[in-house]
């Protein structure tokens, strides 16, 4: 892009240091775009014309646009940025309701500023306490300390903790005939993933999923950073040359960790399909990016990055881009359930 190149794609040849999953390989292809004098609604309109040509390939008819949601309602909704939308079984803040409690547990994670979260799962009631044990299981295997259990049974709530809620606070629970609630008290960043977790195992229980239905959405407004509880300390939440959202800089200009980032993700029943952002192109801004994150000193910055830096001083128009997963998407269309299967 500073070379003027005014857009490109390739088919890049990666290697991913991290984790071997079904869905995941350490060397995999590409599809990467980028162009300049772009904005993030052109990307996504493209982007939407490209996956709809290729599932038609596979016989395939998309609907256009994709649904969108911004990062924070995802997580709100379903913990996680990447939902399944094919199934409901959304997380509800139940916060209100528990909040008059005396379970000591229920106190002191409210009282350490988290909430309580939950899901409530139609025709569950009747579950026996192995299954439930199980889903706990799955809760704990994610970071939470366990699962709060109630149910509606015959005109009453039954559970645990039950004992611990009055009469008004079971009403706003608002558990219909046969429904069973499990939820997570603490932080949203321990509540979100077990949830999510939970939820999934739920939806294949019920046999909510439906293979044959292909709910496309964007992913929008993610996080510029994430600050570490403990030190303070930022992290990147995509990389560090995401462009940071302008008016959030504006109207938070010291608190960096309240900047939306201008990334977005491609998603499909659950599976990412492909990422991007548009770019910083001023030299000042990427520099500032580096200082937050822990390289404030301008030689280090110019050391490790100062080809960067250099080409953004050159006169690096707007530009951003995305990149699709070649191999996953072949693994979607060919209906396979492994990369293994088709790279």
């Amino acid at each position: 892009m500073c070379a003027g190149l005014d857009r490109y794609f390739q088919l890049a040849r990666c290697f991913r240091d991290e984790d071997l999953r079904a869905d995941r390989q350490l060397e995999f292809t590409q599809i990467d775009i980028e162009a300049s004098f772009i904005t993030r609604e052109d990307i996504l309109v493209m982007a939407e014309g490209l996956v709809a040509a290729l599932w038609l390939e596979a016989g395939h008819h998309v609907e256009l646009p994709f649904e969108r949601m911004t990062y924070a309602e995802t997580m709100e909704r379903f913990g996680s940025d990447r939902p399944d939308l094919r199934y409901g079984l959304e997380i509800t803040d139940l916060t209100s309701a528990f909040g008059r409690s005396e379970s000591s547990i229920i106190q002191q994670a409210l009282s350490d500023g988290g909430r309580v979260r939950g899901i409530r799962v139609p025709a569950a009631a009747a579950w026996s306490r192995k299954q439930v044990d199980e889903l706990e299981a799955i809760a704990k295997g994610a970071g939470a300390g366990g699962l709060i259990r109630l149910k509606q049974g015959e005109g009453k709530v039954e559970g645990p903790l039950a004992k611990f809620l009055d009469d008004a606070a079971q009403r706003a629970l608002g558990l219909a005939d046969g429904e069973l609630l499990l939820a997570v008290a603490g932080p949203d960043h321990i509540s979100s993933p077990a949830l999510d977790r939970v939820r999934q195992e739920c939806a294949k229980r019920l046999s909510l999923v439906d293979d044959s239905v292909r709910r496309f959405l964007w992913v929008l407004d993610f996080p510029m950073f994430l600050q570490d509880a403990a030190t303070g300390e930022l992290a990147a939440v995509h990389h560090p040359f995401t462009a940071p959202n302008a008016e959030d800089m504006a109207t938070h200009p010291t608190d960096p960790a309240k900047w939306r980032a201008l990334a977005y993700d491609c998603v499909l029943n659950g599976t990412e399909l492909g990422g991007g952002s548009i770019r910083t192109s001023d030299p000042a801004t990427q520099a500032r990016m580096f200082a937050l994150l822990g390289i404030a000193d301008p030689a280090e910055q110019e050391r490790r990055f100062g080809f960067l830096l250099e080409g953004l001083r050159a006169g690096a128009p707007p530009h951003g881009g995305i990149a699709f997963g070649f191999d996953r998407i072949a693994m979607l269309l060919a209906g396979a359930t492994s990369l293994r299967d088709v790279i």
